[in-house]
Parts: C-alpha cells; sequence; structure tokens
C-alpha cells in the first residue's frame, strides 16, 4: 500500500481535485521566509562565501513556494511561473544595469532584491479572484 500513497501524494502535488479549498497565498508567513532569505544570504556573504550563501538563499525562497504549491494555494502553478519569470527577469537587468564589481555585497543586494520580487509576484498572483 506505501506505492498506492506515494502515488496519490505525487497526483495532489499537480493536480488537486475540485472540491479542495484554494486559499490564497499567506503574505506574513512568506514575508517572514524573505527574512529568512536575507539572514542566510548575508550570513554567507559575511563569512566570505563566494556564491554558496546566495544560493542557499534562492533554494529557500524557490523551496518555500514550491511549499506553497504543494499546500494548494490558488492559482499555484502559473504564480509560481509568474515568480521564477519575474525574478529572473529582475535578477537580468539587475547584472546588465549595474556596473560589474567583485564585491560579494553587491550580488547580496541583486539576489535579495530577485528573492523580494519572486514572493512578491508568487503572493500577487495567488491573490488574482478565481474564475
Amino acid at each position: 500500500m506505501p506505492d498506492e500513497r506515494f502515488r496519490r501524494d505525487v497526483q495532489r502535488f499537480f493536480w488537486l481535485p475540485p472540491d479542495v479549498p484554494r486559499p490564497p497565498a499567506r503574505v506574513w508567513a512568506t514575508l517572514r521566509v524573505w527574512l529568512l532569505c536575507l539572514a542566510f544570504g548575508a550570513l554567507g556573504t559575511a563569512v566570505g562565501w563566494e556564491e554558496e550563501g546566495l544560493v542557499v538563499m534562492m533554494t529557500v525562497a524557490l523551496l518555500s513556494l514550491l511549499d506553497d504549491v504543494s499546500e494548494g494555494v490558488r492559482h499555484r502553478w502559473p504564480a509560481f511561473v509568474a515568480a521564477l519569470a519575474s525574478g529572473w527577469g529582475v535578477n537580468r537587468l539587475a547584472h546588465a544595469s549595474v556596473p560589474s564589481s567583485d564585491s560579494l555585497w553587491g550580488e547580496y543586494g541583486v539576489y535579495a532584491l530577485w528573492t523580494l520580487v519572486a514572493m512578491a509576484t508568487f503572493v500577487a498572483v495567488s491573490r488574482l479572484p478565481q474564475r
């Protein structure tokens, strides 16, 4: 029977049953995760890790968004895709507009903005009304 439960969990991750309520993403929980991301990134930057702190910061943000997707928030997959696209766009725009420097704190600022825009986009799209 463990195979049946695994199949049901995977199926629920991708396709929620129609009778399941779909609330929007919680703003305060997302804000707390973003502050945790900032703390991880600042710690990695202060210690002098080249990219590890920034990667951990992005990973925590993405895992938080995937957790909200698995809980079944409203418009979950379009919100996740929009969050990734907007975060990537802000990242590319910031790297193109800001002159290149070897400062880890400059990269920290770019990735802090990336995580903020991605999480804010996710929350905003999940708050759009149902059809």
